[in-house]
């Protein structure tokens, strides 16, 4: 009796430790970290294996770390795709749209995708990390919109995803978040039906507005260099009056000179001399020749008779 009385408490110290046992055994999985919390305070981490814990002391967090996680931006999904099922989306306006450099609205699908780099950072930096994250992208993606205008954005997906994933893991590095972003894709990048008509205005404008400048262009290309070519010609024909002019002119001038030093030797028979050949230059193409001479008109019908002293009375 004595026996079975320690017996008992025995047994049941036993039991009890061996559930105690069994409820502390835990299992790390593969390519995940465990985080061992000593009342509510992380005092170890662990990788991948079977570990015990304290019950009721401690506790273990896991989290993958390899894990490949998607966020959807501006866009979610509400059906996935399944064999002849085609996936169905719905629009996240409050996300999507957004202000471009040159003051028009685009509205902006866009995914990234991320891996926990760090579980502990993970968990307990922030309160919220897939909201965080969420914001942070959305601030980067906006900012990177607004600094370029909208053709720009419509036209380079491509290099907006190339800008945006750097800028968005600085961000993040920031934060102390534990989070490795690996790809960040831009969907789609659109202007939002509301405004369409008046974005193909503007477009239609701006094709006028080149077509109108080409034309121009066109126009100047062809008329500047035959205004040139005439403006060239006529600075060589005017070149060559101006020759010519100066040139008769001192020819003038000499012959105006000559006359001159003759008329200072002998100044009446120059002026007879002047006259007459004035008077042969004016009546040479005269049909009728009348002279005056002693107050009496003599009707001349041939002046070179009159040179040979043949009057007609």
């Amino acid at each position: 009796m004595r026996k079975l009385k320690w017996f008992v408490p025995l047994a049941f110290a036993l039991v009890l430790v061996l559930i105690l046992s069994f409820a502390g055994v835990y299992r790390v999985g593969q390519g995940e970290e465990g985080l061992v919390l000593t009342f509510g305070r992380v005092t170890d981490h662990k990788e991948p294996g079977v570990y015990w814990r304290m019950p009721f002391i401690q506790q273990v967090r896991t989290k993958s770390v390899t894990t490949i996680y998607t966020q959807e931006y501006g866009f979610r999904t509400t059906r996935s795709g399944a064999g002849t099922t085609a996936a169905s989306y719905t629009d996240v306006a409050s996300e999507s749209v957004m202000l471009t450099g040159d003051n028009n609205i685009a509205q902006v699908e866009a995914i990234y995708q991320y891996t926990i780099r760090d579980v502990q950072q993970y968990l307990y930096s922030v309160d919220d990390p897939i909201s965080t994250l969420h914001l942070a992208f959305e601030a980067v993606i906006r900012r990177n919109i607004q600094n370029r205008p909208l053709d720009d954005a419509l036209l380079n997906k491509e290099e907006i995803e190339r800008q945006v994933l750097p800028d968005f893991q600085n961000m993040l590095d920031s934060y102390d978040i534990g989070v490795q972003i690996r790809n960040v894709r831009i969907q789609n990048i659109t202007v939002p039906a509301e405004v369409t008509a008046a974005y193909e205005d503007v477009n239609n404008a701006k094709n006028e507005n080149t077509r109108m400048l080409d034309d121009a262009q066109k126009y100047r290309n062809s008329v500047v260099p035959q205004s040139r070519s005439s403006a060239y010609a006529t600075l060589q024909d005017a070149e060559g009056y101006r020759a010519i002019t100066v040139a008769n002119a001192q020819a003038e001038i000499a012959v105006f000179n000559s006359i001159y030093e003759k008329y200072q030797a002998a100044p009446e028979i120059t002026r007879k001399r002047l006259l007459i050949e004035t008077l042969e230059s004016v009546l040479t193409n005269a049909d009728r020749k009348i002279i005056l001479e002693g107050g009496q008109t003599i009707l001349l019908s041939d002046l070179p008779k009159l040179a040979e002293g043949e009057l007609a009375e």
